[in-house]
C-alpha cells in the first residue's frame, strides 16, 4: 500500500499533567482571549452582552471560552465529527480480474491493402 505523504510524523498524546482545570491561564492563552475578545466585540449583535475575560482565570474558564469562541467562528466545527466511512473491499473475482489484466491481446495478423 502507497502512503499518500513522503513524511508521516508520529506526534506522541501529551501527558494527562498538561492540562488542570484548577491551574491559573498562561501568558499565551491570556493573550489569546485577548484576541478572541476583539473579535468577539465584532461579531456582536444588538442585545448581546459581552463575556468579562477579565473574570477568566483559570484553563476550564479559558477552554470554555474558546470553546464558545471557536464555534462562532467555525459554525461548521462546532458538530461533531463524523466517523469515515470504512473502505469496503470486494474479494470476489479477485482472481480472475488478476488473471484477465495479466492477458494482453494480440495483434491481428492481417494486413491492410
Amino acid at each position: 500500500m502507497k502512503t499518500k505523504y513522503k513524511l508521516v510524523m508520529k506526534v506522541p498524546k501529551p501527558p494527562k499533567s498538561a492540562y488542570d482545570h484548577g491551574r491559573f491561564i498562561s501568558q499565551l492563552i491570556e493573550n489569546q482571549i485577548k484576541h478572541f475578545h476583539e473579535v468577539e466585540k465584532s461579531l456582536l449583535k444588538p442585545g448581546q452582552k459581552l463575556t468579562h475575560v477579565s473574570k477568566i482565570k483559570t484553563e476550564l474558564e479559558a477552554s470554555k471560552y474558546l470553546k464558545k469562541m471557536t464555534a462562532l467562528l467555525h459554525p461548521h466545527g462546532a458538530e461533531k465529527p463524523q466517523k469515515a466511512a470504512k473502505r469496503r473491499t470486494i474479494k470476489k473475482n479477485v482472481k480472475a480480474r488478476k488473471a484477465k489484466s495479466r492477458k494482453k491481446p494480440k495483434p491481428s495478423k492481417r494486413r491492410r491493402k
